[in-house]
């Protein structure tokens, strides 16, 4: 297990280039303040480092607003903010304080889209969790076809959440 410095304190994270990469899209995208305890308490459940993307967005963001608010990403949300979007520590039901024995299961939660569908980062074994595709892999699962689409099914989504997949050890 690392502690939390070690996953904070990197020589290349990922938050200054993926604010670069957001910023030269087409599509609008809000970054919500966030918690700073919050995302340092979600890493260190996590085990993610800020190296990753999904570190970065945890550790520095309330989360990621996607075209007004069609794609919802989760981070660390500040109590003060507003918008009421949940954190993904509170989607994903982690414990506080840290449990070095609680694991993500099927997979991690990480954004949700307007029409209610769930984006998920594999986990460990998607096949035994009835899912398709690789560990670490983001899945969509559609409301209405009520399964899990792979990678390419819905374009925006999927282009937006695909860097995600660059997250060492979150699973």
């Amino acid at each position: 297990m690392r502690e939390v410095n070690e996953l904070i304190n990197v020589d290349d994270p990922a938050w200054p280039l993926l604010l670069q990469e957001l910023s030269g899209t087409d599509v609008p995208i809000e970054v919500l303040p966030g918690d700073a305890e919050m995302g340092r308490a979600s890493l260190l459940q996590l085990q993610v480092s800020a190296r990753s993307n999904l570190g970065g967005i945890v550790l520095h963001s309330g989360g990621l607003l996607v075209d007004s608010g069609w794609l919802r990403i989760f981070g660390s949300p500040s109590g003060a903010h507003g918008e009421g979007l949940p954190g993904l520590a509170e989607i994903n039901a982690m414990p506080a304080p840290f449990d070095p024995g609680w694991a993500s299961g099927a997979g991690l939660v990480v954004a949700h889209d307007v029409l209610g569908g769930v984006f998920t980062l594999n986990g460990g074994n998607p096949r035994e969790a009835g899912r398709p595709g690789e560990p670490g892999e983001i899945l969509y699962f559609a409301p209405d076809a009520l399964g899990w689409e792979g990678p390419g099914r819905r374009p925006l989504g999927m282009a937006v959440l695909g860097s995600l997949r660059r997250a060492p050890g979150v699973l």
